[in-house]
């Protein structure tokens, strides 16, 4: 059984949109993770700049900061506070 040539084009209309859904939602979620990523680090930086504090910018701070946010800065500063980490 052979599909027609308009159930076939909106089948395929159908599928390119869902895809096109599927890959919004994802580059929505990488980009909010790079701009937490970015938003993140340059707090590190200027909370040492400004408080003149030694709050170590690296691997983990940033990924903590980029999933978290500003929740995850400001746990990154009370770990290195309580002396546990950075």
């Amino acid at each position: 059984m052979w599909i027609e040539p308009l159930a076939a084009k909106l089948i395929t209309l159908i599928l390119i949109g869902i895809f096109v859904i599927i890959m919004f939602t994802i580059f929505k979620k990488v980009l909010k993770l790079i701009l937490n990523a970015i938003i993140g680090l340059v707090a590190l930086f200027a909370f040492n700049a400004v408080f003149g504090t030694d709050v170590a910018v690296n691997f983990w701070s940033v990924v903590i900061t980029a999933l978290g946010g500003i929740v995850g800065f400001i746990v990154v500063i009370v770990l290195h506070f309580l002396g546990v980490a950075f």
